[in-house]
């Protein structure tokens, strides 16, 4: 047999992973750093190839390959048959059980044939980025030499097991391919062991280590077994941050002929720590050392003998969030706290589009520019905001130098509430030492271009500030219509296109929109939620009045879904209440609806038709592109509600009742002492509050506007075959894609892919996150809510952002078609914009995982009366479809009655 089909762990040269596995490739690499590796030797691929020759000729094989092509449920009875004749069948040939124990002798030459060793499986396609394998191939522990044969089979015959094919399949690799190395390596009778991770796996914190350890064998720790000591290492400064101990109830030890056994551990080692301090130091510097030689998150295990530190495994971690280089800060550097919006007020669940984050980097730029007078708000690291990657980010340790904590979570705790918890309990420590000088807002700019007198004189300009914004906004959509419609042909770059858009919206903005927002949130409905607020919780009669006081003011969304149920009035309910949604939807599209329903539609488009689910990113379709989202809202709006029974009635009726109301809040603001500037608060709220969504809804015109010039202009790269898609376009950032329309008769193909993966890179690393967090420093720490802790295991804790209570099944959605949505049912989503409207008011109650009061979800549920909770992480994979819940938006609880209490 060649000499290369057994190899040293050892030895001098790398050898391919292709040949000696993940585990192998890992254990010779480890050897290399002068990392204290047991001794060993690795069967290679290419060593087990007669095995696999007979495997594959034989009938089963055949039987199994014709199963995988036709239903792969059914493969796991015939790879079980596999494994069984494997057993009967294959055996080492002679020249082979003598090169295994010529290479063992070798290693260990007064004792070969004396120690233990472990059998352990190595895959070619184990412990590779992306995919570890961890726990489907078998390991045998405390294996005597005698019988090395037997446990080398039942090591290769795992990667004919159910669990491995199921996982290649996952992974997108070959299941048919048998593969597999094997590892023999002298045994470590351990008195410690246990696993390192370079990376903290909970929060993802890069300067973080993590271990876990028992005392005896490793198996007890990464088999679950016990629950282990647990210690977290800053490995920066080397001090531990907390030491826990586990229950270490079992331990696991070799047998003095084969094999290991559990037993019960004694009670003195269940109470004391199983590493020392030196120890758990030790260990995290071995993991420093493999982590830079393999220069990306690593996990270890270890095993301690006398005293001695041996290195049993080291793979890459292939579940973490890699932070691109524009997030990172170094390891001794100050961190930066981010907030993203993306996934904090739109909840987003995977990253907007490079074109899209681009965009915005725009806006916050010329946004920055023309009202604070900051030149270049929109740089990440240097100032605030930045859009990049497919995220918006806003940098809290710049604002910090320039804000009071305490200011910052009074205007952003309604937004999303884990800024608040977050700045409360960490915020002194991620606030930089220096000023950030990139924010250094002016003054003079502000009262020369900000009509400050209107904000000051609220009460006296108040019917003016409300005709002026709506009159010039409306100027804007016609000019900007007209500008668009100029330039559709031109040769105009996109980036002036946009530059010109937006300098001008901000510019209304500044002059039009600022005055009745300022009014309307900060001195109208913030500062009546915060003289109420302490008076709600146990008043249930005074919080249904409040909720009716701020609720039904006309939102530009809210009166989308109410022209939304005003196109249902058109329809006969009984003619379609036997009908599908898809039926429905067809007699929509073959004109089968009246004459009415169709003129409103028509209005309907011209207001809201550049309008959509995830509508700030202007890869995603508008309404007008793709109506079937409105229709469906229709067909549930229709089946809903009747003259009786309509938002359109509780809309007007609330308006017609709110003076009442103030008068009956009145009189407890009297007595509480707030009267006057309750009175205030009410008047901001009821003139201005009703524009808090314009901004947003200008913002979308813009970006649906846009979106029609830039297809337009792009079907020109589809035509010469220089991209495989249209959505490729946005893949780009919008100067790249001016130059490539500006070449599109020298570049090629190649040049423009490039060009794509290039502008796209920082994008491609963010998909491959697990979680798309809410906050997270420079140095990948993600920030959570503090569990609540509920009374009965059946209940979630969130907050209440629209008071009631509702039973119901659960529709659990990440998009808004994803699923035919029932009237009545219970939505359960990330976060909703306002392409979501319609299906709010069909729904019983909300609960969402993200948002604040001012979140979209929270604000339209309080206007049509839907509790709503929000808040709980993971809520869209706890609650499952159509599961029986409760939602309690009193108290904030959530039910789920169909699991033990």
């Amino acid at each position: 047999m060649s000499e290369t089909k057994i190899i040293s762990l050892n030895s001098k040269e790398l050898a391919d992973i292709s040949q000696v596995g993940g585990k192998g490739y890992s254990l010779i690499k480890l050897s290399s750093l002068n990392l204290n590796v047991p001794p060993g030797i690795v069967l290679t691929v290419g060593f087990f190839e007669d095995w696999i020759k007979k495997i594959k000729n034989s009938d089963l094989y055949k039987e199994f390959i014709l199963q995988l092509s036709q239903n792969n449920n059914e493969c796991q009875i015939i790879l079980n048959k596999i494994k069984d004749w494997s057993l009967n069948n294959l055996v080492l040939s002679s020249s082979d059980k003598q090169d295994i124990e010529d290479n063992l002798k070798k290693l260990f030459p007064d004792d070969y044939n004396k120690i233990l060793y472990a059998v352990r499986s190595s895959s070619p396609e184990e412990d590779l980025a992306g995919a570890s394998f961890a726990g489907n191939y078998e390991t045998y522990l405390g294996t005597q030499f005698d019988l090395l044969e037997e446990f080398i089979l039942k090591s290769f015959i795992s990667c004919i097991d159910y669990r491995v094919f199921k996982y290649k399949l996952e992974k997108g690799f070959t299941a048919s391919d048998i593969k597999i190395a094997i590892v023999i390596m002298k045994q470590v009778n351990c008195d410690v062991s246990g696993v390192g991770f370079s990376i903290n796996p909970l929060n993802n914190d890069y300067d973080e280590a993590v271990i876990t350890s028992n005392f005896g064998l490793g198996e007890s720790v990464v088999g679950g077994i016990i629950t282990p000591d647990e210690y977290i290492v800053n490995k920066i400064s080397k001090k531990v941050i907390t030491e826990k101990l586990g229950s270490k109830d079992k331990i696991v030890k070799l047998n003095e002929d084969n094999g290991t056994s559990v037993l019960e551990q004694n009670s003195e080692n269940q109470k004391k720590s199983s590493l020392s301090k030196e120890q758990i130091i030790q260990i995290v510097d071995k993991i420093i050392v493999i982590e830079n030689s393999y220069n990306v998150p690593i996990d270890i295990e270890f095993g301690i003998e006398n005293d001695i530190l041996y290195i049993l495994q080291a793979r890459p971690i292939t579940t973490y969030n890699k932070l691109p280089e524009e997030f990172l800060t170094k390891p001794n550097e100050q961190r930066q706290l981010y907030f993203d919006v993306t996934v904090g007020v739109q909840g987003f669940e995977e990253p907007m589009t490079t074109f899209g984050s681009d965009m915005f980097k725009l806006v916050f730029h010329t946004m920055g520019k023309l009202i604070p007078g900051i030149e270049n708000i929109d740089n990440l690291k240097e100032s605030a905001f930045d859009g990049i990657g497919g995220k918006i980010l806003l940098n809290l340790s710049n604002v910090m130098t320039k804000f009071e904590i305490e200011t910052i979570t009074n205007y952003t705790s309604n937004i999303n509430s884990l800024i608040k918890e977050t700045l409360l309990n960490h915020g002194n420590e991620y606030k930089n030492k220096t000023e950030c000088k990139a924010l250094k807002i002016n003054k003079f700019n502000i009262i020369r271009k900000v009509p400050i007198i209107r904000i000051i004189f609220a009460k006296y300009f108040a019917k003016s500030s409300k005709s002026n914004f709506e009159n010039q906004m409306s100027r804007f959509i016609t000019e900007s219509e007209e500008y668009i419609q100029k330039n559709i042909d031109s040769n105009v770059p996109i980036f002036t296109i946009l530059e010109h858009l937006i300098n001008n919206l901000v510019t209304y903005f500044r002059s039009y929109a600022i005055p009745v927002l300022a009014n309307g949130i900060f001195f109208g409905y913030m500062k009546l939620k915060n003289l109420f607020e302490p008076y709600l919780k146990d008043n249930s009669e005074l919080r249904q009045d409040f909720n009716n006081l701020i609720k039904c003011f006309p939102f530009v969304t809210i009166l989308m879904g109410l022209d939304t149920y005003k196109l249902s009035t058109y329809l006969d309910k009984n003619q379609y209440k036997n009908k599908t949604q898809d039926e429905f939807y067809q007699e929509y599209l073959d004109k089968k609806f009246p004459k009415e329903f169709y003129n409103e539609f028509e209005t309907f488009m011209k207001k809201y038709g550049f309008r959509g689910e995830g509508e700030i990113d202007i890869v995603n379709k508008r309404y007008s592109e793709n109506p079937k989202t409105i229709i469906n809202q229709v067909f549930s709006a229709l089946l809903e509600y009747d003259e009786s029974n309509n938002p359109q009635k509780d809309f007007d009726d609330t308006n017609t009742n709110r003076p009442e109301i103030f008068r009956k809040l009145y009189k407890f603001a009297s007595k509480k002492g707030f009267a006057s500037e309750f009175e205030k608060a009410y008047f901001f709220t009821v003139n201005f509050f009703q524009y808090r969504e314009s901004p947003k809804y200008y913002i979308v015109f813009v970006i649906g506007s846009v979106r029609k010039l830039i297809l337009k202009r792009a079907e020109v790269l589809l035509q010469r075959n220089l991209i495989d898609d249209i959505d490729d376009i946005f893949k780009l950032k919008i100067k790249s894609l001016d130059h490539i329309l500006e070449n599109v008769d020298v570049l090629t193909k190649e040049k423009v892919g490039n060009k794509i993966h290039e502008d796209n890179k920082c994008r491609e690393i963010i998909t491959t996150w697990k979680r798309q967090p809410i906050m997270f420093d420079s140095r990948g720490r993600i920030f959570s809510h503090e569990r609540k802790e509920a009374s009965k295991k059946n209940q979630l804790i969130g907050d209440s952002v629209s008071y009631g209570k509702v039973r119901g099944k659960a529709k659990v959605l990440k998009t808004v078609n994803e699923k035919v949505f029932n009237p009545g049912e219970i939505l359960v989503t990330k976060a909703t914009d306002p392409g979501w409207t319609p299906l709010i008011i069909n729904c019983g109650g909300i609960i969402l995982e993200v948002g604040g009061m001012l979140q979209h979800g929270a604000l339209v549920s309080r206007e049509f009366n839907k509790p709503c909770v929000v808040g709980i992480e993971n809520i869209t994979d706890i609650i499952k479809d159509g599961e029986e819940i409760e939602v309690d938006a009193i108290e904030g609880i959530i039910t789920l009655l169909d699991r033990e209490e």
